[in-house]
């Protein structure tokens, strides 16, 4: 549907509780461990990051819910905002940066509204992209700057643009996403926490330093907790390969989104993409994971519908 009223699902309610759980649990774990610090507790990080977390999952809740419009709403202004980051961290040109903003646009009413058009939307706008460097006279770094800024559109806002696919053509779409959105978000917390108390052997010292093989293990406990949490989101007839296969798919993706912005990061000399996301940083460094798990997650509904 384009609209609905997200009140009204019967998704609504049990996800509800579930998520008011997790971030009662949460603040809990928090006012436990900074007992002594509480006159600072607004200062203290992971309570920012929790009061983050209390405003992204009622807004996802509601979006998802709220119908095919809604979604592909927050989606794209999800992507605006991450592009603009993404901009500022690459160094684009104004010129380069409307355009890319512009087309940034596109893809996830696309997906609503056509799906074979949005998969000829890169090869197209990819075409026109190259028109760029012609057009302002370019000729030192129009090339470096059409390939990043052709890369931007299609890692960001094409990639999670899928969100939408998965909403609208995915059968039980809604209730996809929503376990998908609370896997990637545990998936992230579980990486955190475990990497934080047991991390000692690094994955890739030269692309994201913090990065350790035991905090990997907490990506994949946290998608699998997340999948679990909202196991009857998904559809009847494809629970036991979703619930399976889907959270070490997620997994996967978060580990995997969130070294791609890391190389992107190192690249430019940047610890964060932004200052947007309170606890966090950018958008960009929030969403990352999301990024790349949604065309994961949409082509493996595909390999297995």
């Amino acid at each position: 549907m384009l609209f609905s009223n997200p009140f009204e699902s019967e998704l609504f309610l049990p996800t509800a509780y579930r998520l008011a759980a997790l971030l009662g649990l949460g603040l809990l774990v928090i006012l436990v461990h900074g007992r002594r610090r509480l006159g600072h507790l607004k200062e203290d990080v992971l309570f920012v990051r929790w009061r983050t977390w209390a405003v992204i999952a009622p807004t996802y809740l509601l979006a998802v819910l709220g119908g095919e419009i809604t979604t592909a709403t927050l989606v794209t202004l999800l992507g605006f905002q991450a592009l603009r980051e993404y901009a500022d961290l690459v160094q684009l040109p104004p010129k380069y940066r409307a355009v890319l903003l512009a087309f940034g646009l596109l893809p996830a009413p696309v997906a609503l509204l056509e799906i074979n058009a949005f998969y000829l939307l890169p090869p197209l706008l990819l075409i026109v992209a190259t028109l760029q460097p012609l057009t302002f006279g370019d000729v030192r770094q129009g090339v470096r700057h059409l390939a990043f800024a052709a890369m931007g559109w299609a890692y960001i806002s094409w990639f999670l643009a899928h969100a939408v696919l998965i909403h609208k053509w995915a059968e039980d779409g809604p209730g996809i996403l929503l376990a998908v959105g609370t896997a990637v978000a545990a998936s992230d917390v579980g990486a955190f926490v475990v990497g934080k108390v047991f991390g000692k052997h690094r994955m890739a010292p030269r692309v994201s330093p913090n990065k350790t093989y035991e905090g990997a293990t907490g990506n994949f406990v946290g998608a699998y907790l997340g999948i679990g949490l909202l196991y009857f989101a998904l559809p009847d007839e494809a629970m036991m390969p979703l619930v399976a296969v889907l959270p070490a798919l997620i997994a996967l993706g978060a580990i995997w989104g969130d070294s791609v912005e890391s190389v992107i990061k190192r690249e430019f000399g940047v610890k964060d993409a932004g200052a947007w996301l309170p606890g966090f940083g950018g958008l960009l460094d929030r969403i990352d994971s999301l990024i790349m798990v949604a065309p994961l997650v949409y082509y493996f509904l595909r390999l297995i519908a």
